[in-house]
């Protein structure tokens, strides 16, 4: 049994006219017949009656018919799904990113790329190393993230040095204009990601590379909590710089050395089959690159 003898029988079940379905289906009446004759024996059970030099679908083939009709039309119904989901300008591109870039970024970079396009982008936050792992097993397509060494078999391409920073409320004693050497800011609470998180174990080796040891109060999970700590006058956030900040009431605190930048990456799976619309997508980012992050 195959496709091409099912979309025979219904063409012909809906006829009942041997001569009339050959020649819309453009073979030899020979052709059309073998192919019922055959699926009829598979079956082993007759589908149409013989009537003088017509035929009619009995029972069984009225049974068979409900069924074929319904099965090709759900085959036909993925195909069209399949067809629009790998268009490259009306097809789905999973896209994974950090909290980070949810601010700013990810949305300015949405409606940027789909602003002459029908592409649906459906966006998932994550750290990077669950959304490495989504994008190893296939549930995401492209990830941004920060740089991670432990997915080798993954494509992960540098695009931005985002710097870290201290952020404090406007209220908090170190929110003059003054530049501050890092011992004078051990003296206050901090507030930063948890150990699992990308940054904290950049911020960790700086302090013990000066064996220092700031006194972390706050341990938060996302972005909006430890900006409105911050703001709030409870401790010194420590944060990628972003244009989110521009919307609370926080200042960046300035120190007499260099501190610490997380590299922001393109990440892709090679192994994985890529769309039009992702192959699309990925190129838009690689060209404009320059362009794109002043969003964050």
């Amino acid at each position: 049994m195959n496709l091409q003898q099912l979309r025979y029988f219904l063409h012909l079940a809906d006829s009942e006219n041997m001569q009339q379905t050959a020649e819309d289906l453009f073979i030899s009446q020979p052709a059309l017949s073998k192919a019922i004759h055959n699926l009829e024996n598979e079956l082993n059970v007759a589908l149409f009656d013989r009537i003088g030099r017509g035929i009619r679908l009995n029972k069984y083939g009225h049974l068979f018919e409900r069924r074929v009709r319904r099965a090709l039309t759900e085959l036909d119904l993925g195909k069209a799904e399949i067809e629009d989901t790998i268009n490259d300008r009306t097809g789905r591109i999973d896209l994974g990113f950090v909290y980070s870039l949810g601010a700013k970024f990810v949305p300015s970079l949405i409606a940027d790329f789909t602003k002459n396009n029908q592409i649906k982008i459906r966006g998932t936050q994550n750290n990077t190393k669950n959304l490495l792992t989504q994008l190893q097993d296939g549930s995401c397509d492209v990830v941004f993230c920060t740089e991670n060494e432990n997915f080798p078999e993954l494509e992960i391409l540098p695009l931005y040095q985002q710097p870290i920073i201290f952020i404090v409320g406007q209220d908090h004693p170190l929110s003059s204009e003054k530049v501050y050497g890092i011992e004078e800011l051990l003296a206050y609470d901090f507030i930063a990601f948890p150990e699992q998180s990308t940054i904290r174990p950049l911020i960790n080796r700086y302090f013990a590379d000066k064996k220092l040891a700031p006194r972390i109060t706050y341990e938060v999970a996302d972005d909006l909590t430890l900006i409105s700590m911050a703001s709030e006058n409870l401790g010194i956030g420590i944060f990628p710089r972003s244009s989110i900040l521009n919307k609370f009431d926080v200042k960046e605190i300035t120190i007499n050395e260099p501190f610490l930048t997380q590299k922001i990456c393109l990440a892709t799976n090679p192994t994985r089959f890529k769309t039009p619309a992702v192959r699309r997508f990925i190129d838009y980012v690689k060209q404009d690159e320059a362009q794109l992050f002043h969003y964050i």
